[in-house]
């Protein structure tokens, strides 16, 4: 075999691993959460890329009058400029997760420029007295170096199930309840930031955000599902029988 064509196979095993690995752990970690969630007939309600200014305290309040608690993915930077409110989620007993410190797409960063972001965000939550949280990889996007990070310290990597795609698309409300009850359960992404950077009428997030929220806590109370957090998700003990999807 000529050297040339040897460095190539060998290239094009190392992006294979690079990438591929990673997003086959993805598909099999979702398939996992949507196990988890249907024994539990849970649903987890997440929120990407917090704290905001304008939705966060507003969603917090809905959180607590309907006595829920759910799990905030927050971006370091937003923390730092914003502690009053992490303070507040916390005291709520939200559940507080590591969603990178700036928010670098893995797939188009440096090679390691993803993985420092991850442990810098890690760093900037040590501070608020989260330690090891769960991790969200912005986009869903991992490479193997930040995979093996997590395996090795057990970190858990959160991924969801469903996607409200209410920063770039936003499903109507009665499809997001259809593809829950439908699942029996299931880990809901939304975003917590005062206008996507994308997609339709995006002046129209916030109030798209809490109306979902409202619903979906609505919904579990008359369809007997638990909202509880993501950690609980693999705490909380599973329904014996299992029920079947609404």
């Amino acid at each position: 075999m000529q050297p040339g064509v040897l460095l190539i196979i060998i290239a094009l095993a190392v992006l294979v691993a690079w990438f591929g690995i990673p997003s086959l752990f993805r598909w099999w970690a979702s398939r996992g959460l949507a196990r988890q969630a249907r024994a539990r007939r849970a649903i987890v309600l997440t929120y990407d890329d917090g704290p905001s200014d304008h939705l966060t305290l507003p969603l917090a309040d809905l959180l607590k009058r309907h006595g829920v608690r759910a799990t905030f993915f927050v971006i370091g930077r937003e923390v730092a400029q914003r502690p009053a409110i992490v303070r507040r989620l916390q005291e709520d007993g939200h559940e507080i997760g590591n969603h990178t410190q700036d928010h670098l797409n893995a797939w188009k960063a440096g090679p390691f420029q993803a993985l420092r972001d991850l442990r810098a965000g890690e760093r900037q939550l040590e501070q608020i007295g989260e330690g090891n949280p769960a991790f969200r990889p912005p986009f869903g996007k991992s490479t193997l170096a930040t995979l093996l990070y997590c395996l090795i310290r057990r970190t858990r990597l959160a991924f969801w199930t469903h996607d409200s795609r209410d920063s770039w698309g936003r499903l109507p409300i009665s499809k997001v309840l259809e593809q829950i009850g439908k699942a029996g359960g299931g880990v809901l992404l939304m975003h917590d930031f005062d206008a996507p950077r994308r997609g339709p009428s995006p002046d129209m997030d916030y109030d798209y955000v809490l109306q979902l929220t409202d619903s979906v806590i609505d919904f579990a109370a008359t369809h007997d599902f638990r909202i509880i957090p993501f950690r609980d998700l693999f705490e909380t003990p599973a329904l014996s029988p299992v029920k079947e999807p609404v």
